[in-house]
């Protein structure tokens, strides 16, 4: 078990949902020689199916986080068609992390995420309330595709830039979307 992997892939990783959970995973069982837990084993930990482990194995791999060996994991004693995947754990702290444990980076800024606090699949309750709008913020109108006009509060002193892959950058290294590195790089 690799404390320093599993705080790593909490802190730097661009993984989200299910390929998160996979990812912490098998941080949680790497060592020196990679880890071979079982996609019985991840989706228990991941509480997906077996089907949807694999699917975030290969989310993962496109994110160059881990990278797969196929049955190539365990020891002698493991009959050659029963071994099971082995996984390098390739994700470290970038330059820029002050690699203390809570793994800040220099530029780290918090992102305030526009998130309305109503509910629109379900009708509100009586303490779904709107917040007051803070003095550091705008008020914009915005209609929906229904047709609905929504409030949105959108921070005064924060401008959002725009990655060569045409997404809004959450900082310089990574996008909304979490597309690679190189094509949010370009901008």
């Amino acid at each position: 078990m690799s404390i320093e992997s599993i705080s790593i892939a909490l802190h730097h990783s661009r993984a989200t949902g299910a390929a998160k959970l996979v990812l912490i995973g098998i941080a949680n069982h790497d060592g020196d020689g990679g880890a071979w837990p079982s996609v019985a084993t991840l989706a228990k930990y991941a509480g997906v199916t077996e089907r949807n482990v694999q699917k975030a194995v290969d989310r993962l791999e496109t994110l160059h986080e881990v990278r797969r060996y196929v049955q190539a994991g365990g020891d002698h004693r493991v009959a050659e068609h029963r071994r099971p995947n082995r996984y390098q754990f390739l994700l470290s702290c970038p330059p820029d992390c002050d690699r203390t444990s809570k793994h800040r980076t220099r530029d780290h800024v918090a992102v305030e995420l526009d998130i309305d606090p109503l509910s629109l699949a379900t009708p509100g309750v009586g303490s779904d309330t709107r917040p007051p709008v803070a003095s550091d913020t705008q008020t914009t109108h915005v209609t929906t595709p229904q047709g609905t006009k929504k409030e949105r509060r959108v921070p005064k002193t924060v401008s959002r830039s725009i990655g060569a892959c045409g997404h809004d950058l959450i900082d310089e290294r990574h996008c909304e979307r979490g597309c690679s590195a190189e094509k949010v790089a370009a901008a």
